[in-house]
């Protein structure tokens, strides 16, 4: 664990130990989410939105037998 000081215009330094782990760097954007009057949640974008999201979801789609047995089962729901 790490302690820091705000500044006298609320800035920050985030610690080495912190920065390495989390792999930041200069300009990398990160966002700090209130979870209490006591507590913030520091996380760091995806360089890629795009692509942080890809495969999203995909275990959904092995436990329906995948998509195409999916589909089939839907498009054949619409027959009866």
């Amino acid at each position: 664990m790490s302690t820091v000081k705000l500044s006298q215009k609320y800035q920050m330094v985030v610690p080495k130990e912190i920065r390495k782990k989390m792999r930041l760097s200069a300009g990398v954007r990160v966002s700090l989410y209130p979870i209490d009057e006591d507590r913030a949640l520091l996380v760091k974008h995806p360089k890629d939105p795009v692509r942080a999201l890809k495969g999203l979801g995909k275990e959904i789609w092995k436990s329906l037998g995948g998509v195409d047995a999916y589909i089939r089962n839907e498009r054949d729901s619409w027959k009866a």
